[in-house]
């Protein structure tokens, strides 16, 4: 999923018997049947729904649990070694 500055949809977060998920959707109610129809796709029998569906929105700031990981660090991770260095020299002419 990708949210862009300007949209106005929020990331939710589903849960539900043994099974999360995380949405974008406009309100809580679109995220509750966005989840319930995803799960359903992935899961076809396998999907067990209990009674009640949990869903928070996720806020979108700073906390202090959160990690940031440099992002050169991340490409080098998933074998991308070429755009590893480029971001890693575009970080280090950032710092100049």
């Amino acid at each position: 999923m990708i949210k862009l500055e300007q949209d106005i949809s929020d990331f939710f977060f589903c849960t539900s018997a043994d099974w999360a998920t995380v949405v974008k959707a406009e309100n809580e109610n679109e995220a509750a049947n966005k989840a319930i129809s995803n799960v359903m796709s992935e899961l076809k029998e396998e999907a067990f729904i209990s009674p009640c569906l949990r869903v928070k929105k996720i806020q979108e700031k700073f906390e202090d649990s959160d990690i940031l990981i440099r992002i050169d660090k991340v490409l080098a991770d998933m074998g991308m070694h070429k755009e590893s260095r480029s971001m890693s020299q575009i970080l280090k002419n950032l710092k100049k």
